[in-house]
């Protein structure tokens, strides 16, 4: 009996140790997965941390307005020209003189099937090497002048106005920033901005690079609901020790100063946005010279010539547009800044990667079947373009003031396409030009710490153009017009990150093609002047906002 209990008494002993054995090894299992897990939590936590979320919701209503003044239809002219070799072709011409415009209609209607295999099978440097052709003929040359006076006759087309009495948008902007290493950091923002019940990032092209959907103008110009990638780019600081950084990625090259002050906002872009308020990669190498002194050498590329494009011969394939410059903080303190931003884009094309809705055929001038979104790619490199600007801006009492002065150069190639070569049109032989602007800046704090009071003005000549597609001023923008530009503005902060702002901006434009370097700029005055799109002479957009910043 007593043998008995103990076997049993050793059996349960045996048991009872092999179960808490057991149970002491799920127990530390147990334990180091629970640690992992708040390891991994940690980590999320340490990561989440280091990245800082920021942005800003802005909600606008405009009221805008324009003149039209009376014009010459160049999609019309270009329509008659393309008409004109079509009607004298000794495949498909009539085989009688032209008469009037109707005739070269009639002929086109009535033999479309063949005018359609002739516009498939001509190209833009046929056109142009017919219409030179003609107009140094000794013998066709007159005729074409004459038919030139009466095809201007036909393309007269009178002044109108426009007026979209409320147009809304909402802009959203979401920043994020990270510490990557101890001398690496990450910044990003992504950006939405569209106009109330529309979502349409590519709208109908008006001659204005605003409506041309490219990389380089979103998201400034309202398009649809979709968040873009605004920026992303990284900065390695202190290489070698010394302070020199390097950056790379989609670069900070929209909203520069100066024109951070009219929305009472911080500066947040690298580039003056007297010239370049334009999306694009590429690289800066920064050296800090001196505690309020920065030098950067920038670097982007506007347009990929080859990715892209299909299989592309080497021997034909376009030249990548590339930039190079420099943008020189000389003196950076809250009270006073001195930059300059100085730049040269080589092998600049006539427009760049993106899509487009054409209202007519560029080549034949004839309209399109319908608003069809197609895909634009450039069709020529014309040359190399420089570009300058120097800023003083200063804040004394209770005043913030700016002047800036910016200068441009064409240095073309003997290039032109359908909508013409630098500065130049279709048909001219292009040559270099300068431009100018000026552009000047007050504005008053008032003592209560909330209201700010701006007036601003600048001025621009017959050919100056600057690289500013994205700058958010809807009509396009204000810093790129050839004529003149007066804003007035008064911001109130509600609260510290919740701001109202009411303004008033008017355009006096003095040549066509103001914000495009295709085209020879043309005076507007009381006689009308030919135009690819019809401008305006005067424009005007009075705004009311409010932004939530957070």
């Amino acid at each position: 009996m007593n043998r008995r209990l103990v076997t049993m008494a050793a059996a349960l002993l045996a048991v009872t140790f092999a179960a808490g054995a057991a149970l002491a090894e799920k127990t530390v299992e147990e334990r180091i997965k629970a640690l992992e897990k708040k390891i991994q939590t940690l980590q999320v936590n340490d990561v989440k941390d280091h990245l800082q979320w920021g942005g800003d919701l802005r909600v606008e209503a405009h009221s805008l307005t324009g003149e039209i003044p009376d014009y010459v239809d160049g999609m019309r002219m270009q329509a008659l020209f393309f008409g004109t070799m079509f009607y004298m072709d000794p495949n498909f011409g009539a085989g009688a003189p032209i008469t009037s415009t109707a005739d070269i209609d009639n002929h086109i209607a009535a033999n479309y099937a063949n005018f359609q295999l002739f516009q498939g099978m001509t190209t833009f440097a046929d056109v142009k090497a017919w219409v030179q052709g003609a107009m140094a003929d000794p013998v066709m040359g007159p005729a074409m002048m004459q038919m030139m006076q009466m095809y201007a006759a036909d393309a007269y087309r009178a002044g109108f106005k426009t007026d979209n009495d409320i147009l809304y948008t909402t802009r959203l902007r979401l920043n994020f920033d990270a510490d990557v290493a101890d001398n690496v950091s990450f910044t990003g923002r992504m950006s939405m901005y569209k106009p109330w019940g529309a979502s349409t990032q590519t709208g109908m092209f008006n001659g204005q690079a605003s409506t041309l959907n490219t990389d380089a103008n979103w998201p400034g110009v309202p398009g649809d609901a979709t968040l873009k990638v605004d920026r992303a780019y990284f900065t390695w600081n202190n290489l070698g020790g010394k302070p020199v950084y390097l950056s790379l990625g989609r670069r900070p090259s929209t909203e520069g100063p100066p024109l951070h002050l009219r929305h009472d906002e911080m500066r947040a872009g690298t580039p003056m946005g007297t010239i370049i308020d334009f999306q694009f990669d590429g690289a800066t190498l920064g050296w800090h010279a001196a505690e309020n002194s920065t030098v950067r050498a920038c670097y982007g590329l506007g347009y990929e010539s080859q990715y892209g494009q299909g299989l592309v011969d080497a021997e034909t394939a376009l030249k990548d547009a590339q930039f190079f410059g420099f943008n020189i903080d000389a003196w950076d303190t809250p009270k006073m800044q001195i930059q300059t931003t100085l730049a040269r884009a080589f092998d600049i094309t006539d427009g760049f990667d993106g899509q487009i809705i054409l209202p007519n055929n560029p080549v034949s001038g004839q309209p399109m079947p319908g608003p069809i979104v197609t895909r634009f790619s450039p069709s020529a490199n014309l040359g190399d373009f420089d570009i300058a600007s120097v800023l003083l801006s200063r804040t004394d009492g209770q005043v913030d003031w700016f002047a800036t002065g910016s200068w441009c150069k064409s240095r073309p190639e003997d290039v032109t396409g359908p909508f013409g070569g630098l500065l130049c049109d279709p048909y001219d032989t292009p040559e270099s030009q300068t431009g100018s602007m000026y552009y000047l800046g007050a504005r008053y704090n008032l003592k209560n710490g909330k209201t700010k009071l701006g007036l601003e003005w600048n001025h621009g000549s017959q050919y100056w153009f600057n690289f500013t597609p994205a700058q958010d001023d809807i009509l396009g923008a204000k810093t790129g017009t050839r004529g003149s530009v007066t804003e007035a503005y008064v911001t109130h902060r509600i609260a510290p990150k919740f701001v109202a702002k009411l303004a008033w901006i008017g355009y006096d434009y003095d040549y066509t093609g103001s914000n495009w370097h295709v085209g020879a700029p043309k005076e507007l005055g009381s006689t009308p002047v030919m135009q690819g799109f019809p401008t305006w002479e005067k424009a005007g957009k009075v705004s009311l906002s409010f932004a939530a910043r957070f």
